[in-house]
């Protein structure tokens, strides 16, 4: 027993490893202690893990099964029913005699000839049952509430879409930022690294007795500065890593860097916003809004004549639960008119109409907004591109700068303080181009998803 439970764990970590191993191999590459991630399998990996997906799923699932169940005002209902019926009751008791066909002229003895009729006495009734009701006439109400099921189904699904465009949107935000935070750190590093220059060159002029020690000592706290920059460039490195596996509901105790081979990229581009009134939240807003006007007409419908058609076979027994010692059938049509209902319809018309109201105007305003929202990201994204072409710019007059300034302290010509005056405003174009790029490559998701349209017609690589 032992054996076979020790034989159990270790089938279950084996699988376990497994699975875990596949869901890596979807997302990145492992080297030592670090998934290397790309964009597109961030992407990949949270349309197909991400638990508010699964949950929106489930949604249009159930929207589908109301649009199923929406049937039932077409269709016949069928039930079966067995029923046992024991009374003393005087006209049950005759009347079970008449549906078992044993009643006799003596189940009719009054005063004086005797009183069976009066006081049958405890008798009983088994009946077996199959029951139709089939509707025809409804006023209506079949053919919108099913028209509204089936629109309400749809917009579920438009609204599936938008949600996967929003973790898509998110993924690719998520990534950006890792590989923001990643080219950070790259100019922290690159920053640090001249900082230990500066020092190195400030110890060996002040060695020399070139220059004051206030120079080695401003040398050593610049770099200082640099070097909390880059511990918090790393801690921004690392939060990264933590939402991407958030969005991918990746739970591995690795540290998320992207792949080697993923640089910040800057498309040339072409766009416009034709398409923000057609993404598929304002589509699944026309739907709603198409099914709340249908939901007037179900309203309305049940203040209108309803026909309806029965049958129902029965078998009776007076003793043998679902016996058939008897049987009789019943076909009817029965037509009905709720002309007063205590303003119940009436209330519920007036709610339909209010609440279809209420979904046009905010179909309206979501349709505007949306288009706001594209010609927004449109600007936003403009403006990024010419802010990366200024700040590509800037980085080469601040390289160049530095340069400069470097060999005039290597010369005597200027001070520690105008040497890293330079190498920080050096450090902050590198940094600002880097956050343009990123700027740029967010931009276009957002473009894209608030309903814009995107050309790309080539890219510049940073």
């Amino acid at each position: 027993m032992q054996f076979k439970l020790l034989l159990s764990v270790v089938v279950f970590l084996l699988l376990s490893i497994t699975v875990d191993a596949a869901a890596l191999d979807q997302l990145g590459t492992v080297s030592n202690d670090t998934l290397f991630v790309s964009r597109e399998n961030v992407v990949v990996s949270a349309l197909k893990h991400n638990e508010m997906l699964s949950a929106s799923s489930s949604m249009v699932d159930a929207a589908n099964a109301d649009a199923l169940g929406a049937w039932r005002g077409f269709l016949p209902r069928v039930s079966l029913g067995g029923y046992q019926m024991r009374s003393n009751d005087a006209l049950y008791g005759f009347g079970f005699k008449l549906n078992q066909r044993r009643a006799t002229p003596a189940d009719m003895s009054t005063p004086p000839y005797g009183t069976t009729l009066n006081f049958p006495g405890i008798t009983e009734n088994n009946i077996s049952q199959v029951k139709l009701l089939m509707p025809v006439f409804n006023g209506g109400m079949a053919v919108y509430g099913k028209k509204a099921a089936n629109n309400m189904a749809l917009s579920a699904k438009m609204d599936h879409k938008r949600a996967e465009e929003t973790v898509e949107y998110h993924a690719v935000q998520a990534y950006e930022g890792l590989l923001l935070a990643s080219a950070y750190e790259t100019v922290m590093l690159v920053a640090l690294k001249a900082a230990d220059g500066h020092v190195r060159q400030a110890q060996a002029m002040f060695d020399a007795e070139m220059v004051t020690e206030s120079d080695l000592l401003q040398a050593k706290v610049y770099r200082s500065g640099l070097h909390q920059k880059l511990i918090e460039t790393r801690n921004m490195v690392r939060t990264s890593g933590e939402y991407i596996k958030l969005l991918t509901a990746s739970d591995v105790d690795l540290i998320i860097a992207p792949a080697n081979s993923d640089k910040i990229e800057v498309a040339r581009l072409a766009f416009g916003t034709t398409g923000a009134t057609t993404r598929s939240d304002i589509e699944s807003g026309k739907l709603k809004s198409t099914a709340a006007g249908n939901m007037v007409k179900v309203a309305r419908g049940s203040m209108l004549p309803h026909l309806n058609m029965s049958a129902e076979k029965n078998w009776y027994s007076s003793e043998d639960f679902l016996g058939d010692d008897s049987d009789a059938w019943t076909v009817g049509v029965y037509a009905s008119w709720d002309i007063f209902s205590g303003l119940e319809n009436i209330g519920a018309l007036k709610k339909a109409r209010a609440q279809s109201r209420a979904t046009n105007y905010m179909l309206d305003f979501e349709t505007r907004k949306a288009t706001v929202e594209a010609t927004q990201a449109k600007l936003e994204l403009e403006a990024a591109i010419e802010k990366y072409s200024v700040a590509g710019e800037a980085v080469t007059a601040a390289r160049e700068g530095l340069r400069i300034v470097t060999n005039q302290y290597r010369e005597g010509l200027a001070s520690m303080v105008d040497l890293l005056d330079v190498q920080a405003a050096s450090t902050m174009a590198e940094g600002n181009l880097v956050q343009a790029g990123f700027d740029v490559s967010t931009g276009v998701a957002k473009l894209r998803f608030a309903g814009g349209t995107v050309y790309c017609t080539g890219s510049e690589t940073e």
